[in-house]
């Protein structure tokens, strides 16, 4: 009798414990949120066909677009972001990664690689505002600083590429440069020609890029296959930033 209570006992014991213990779980659940998230899919022949899709993260295609959006718009780096600064983030980062995974003839040197990536990263904090602006509107979009050096080396592979092996964009001369002051719609309008050469150089240059950028994807697109998962590129692509979470 003693050993049937006991034995009685000890299953309350351990169902007690598996229910406390499932109750734990659920509250876990209920808790958890969500840090990112795959917005897009993309396959080419360029980053190893159906067999090696790649993938945007809601989260860099967050920052990306917001980076569209203070480009395109002067915002600062709160501002709403809508369809076309999706797409454009989009179509920009494709054609990025098809580029720079496409082999060079004479594959640059280190210093070389570096010199560029240097070069994209203060053209693309001038077009998003400075550096300070950019910093804010990755931490708005929950992105860390190893992060954005991704996206700016990415950017720089494909602009080497284009440089090397498409038509060279990185060094134009300095009547180019003087046309573009002239002609083109560029935030130094107001500043006399020899300040602004520098800050207009990596403008230019960084144009160039995304314009050559565009002309790659558009001509290949027909065998790019980019897939928005759950939503066609609208701003809900790109939800609000996560709730920071602790570490």
């Amino acid at each position: 009798m003693k050993s049937c209570s006991r034995a009685i006992a000890l299953a309350i014991a351990a169902a007690a414990a598996v229910y406390a213990l499932m109750s734990s779980a659920d509250a876990a659940a209920s808790d958890a949120v969500l840090v990112d998230a795959t917005a897009v899919r993309f396959v080419a022949s360029e980053t190893g066909g159906p067999a090696h899709p790649r993938f945007i993260s809601q989260r860099i295609l967050a920052l990306e677009a917001r980076f569209e959006m203070m480009g395109q718009e002067g915002a600062g780096p709160r501002a709403p972001i809508d369809e076309r600064h999706v797409r454009a983030a989009v179509e920009h980062h494709v054609a990025q990664e098809l580029l720079g995974n496409i082999p060079h003839e004479l594959p640059p040197k280190r210093d070389e690689v570096l010199k560029v990536v240097a070069d994209m990263r203060a053209a693309l904090e001038s077009r998003v505002g400075g550096a300070g602006a950019l910093a804010a509107a990755a931490a708005y979009e929950g992105v860390d600083a190893s992060e954005v050096d991704e996206l700016v080396f990415r950017e720089a592979l494909a602009a080497l590429y284009i440089d090397r092996q498409l038509t060279p964009i990185l060094r134009p001369s300095e009547e180019q440069l003087r046309e573009a002051y002239r002609t083109a719609s560029h935030p130094f309008r107001n500043v006399p020609y020899e300040e602004a050469r520098a800050g207009l150089l990596r403008w230019f240059v960084l144009e160039r890029v995304r314009v050559a950028e565009a002309s790659f994807l558009q001509a290949g697109r027909a065998r790019v296959i980019i897939t928005y998962i759950g939503t066609e590129p609208t701003a809900a692509t790109v939800p609000a930033p996560p709730t920071p979470v602790a570490r």
